[in-house]
């Protein structure tokens, strides 16, 4: 089969889940939400889904039950192999079935291997062989320029999302010291302020200064990378509801709010101790 061909099935089938996934998760949400791990129309895990059901399911249209076993099986697989991967590499799962029955490290359930299995039959069936001629009656100079185009689009949109996530990482791991360090500080800005009372040396003022500012500049810090983690995650965490930071074990979401509140609790007990 010709290269370019393939390389189209990918981009079409890729666009084709960025919209089934949308409009899902659109009406879930009721607003418009532009899903995926792309910030562009695309979802290569359907276009990667898509290639490995034609190449494995293609053989058994005839057999309905068995085409149906083996993407139960299959698309699951790929399914794990891809959240096992964003969670290695990115620190992050985007997905999370662990209250769903019959799950396996929430990453495949039960239910999802069902809609896979039902959706490899549909796609044997119905949907390829109409994608496969629509591509036959496209003139092949104007296929290969389009092909090319898209799929410059998405390796650069891949690339662009992925050094951004990767610097978003750093900065929620930074936070997380920062964090760590502030708190940490809270109880010997107490004892330096309680002693204070009871004395007039100028070396435990000096210490209580110096100790005040310190905290002061990491709590600025904190405040200036917890906006910047909002603002880098806001698309990404509009399109994956549910994704959870392997740094804080909560959703980012959550984590965000869970921070602020951080931050406020760390002033009020500072303020408290004056």
């Amino acid at each position: 089969m010709d290269f370019v061909v393939i390389i189209n099935y990918y981009i079409i089938y890729s666009f084709f889940g960025w919209v089934l996934e949308s409009i899902y998760k659109s009406l879930h949400e009721k607003k418009f939400i532009n899903s995926g791990f792309l910030a562009g129309p695309f979802c290569p895990i359907y276009g990667y889904g898509a290639l490995i059901m034609y190449f494995f399911l293609d053989g058994f249209k005839d057999n309905l039950f068995l085409l149906f076993i083996i993407a139960f099986f299959i698309l699951s697989f790929w399914e794990y192999i891809v959240g096992y991967f964003l969670e290695v590499v990115f620190k992050t799962k985007y997905w999370d079935y662990s209250k769903k029955k019959f799950n396996i490290h929430g990453r495949v359930c039960l239910e999802n291997s069902i809609y896979w299995g039902v959706l490899g039959i549909v796609f044997i069936e119905l949907i390829h062989p109409g994608v496969e001629s629509l591509i036959k009656v496209i003139p092949n100079n104007f296929l290969t320029i389009v092909t090319g185009i898209a799929f410059a689009y998405i390796a650069i949109d891949t690339i662009i999302t992925t050094i951004k996530l990767i610097r978003v990482n750093i900065k929620v791991s930074a936070l997380e010291d920062i964090t760590d360090k502030l708190e940490k500080m809270l109880p010997n800005l107490k004892e330096i302020k309680s002693v204070n009372k009871n004395t007039v040396l100028r070396g435990i003022a000096r210490i209580r200064t110096r100790n005040r500012l310190a905290f002061s500049e990491l709590n600025n810090r904190r405040i200036e990378l917890l906006n910047k983690i909002d603002k880098q995650t806001k698309r990404i965490r509009r399109a994956f509801p549910s994704m959870k930071s392997d740094y804080l074990e909560l959703p980012y979401g959550v984590t965000i709010n869970n921070t602020r509140n951080r931050v406020r609790r760390v002033n009020t007990e500072d303020r408290e101790k004056e």
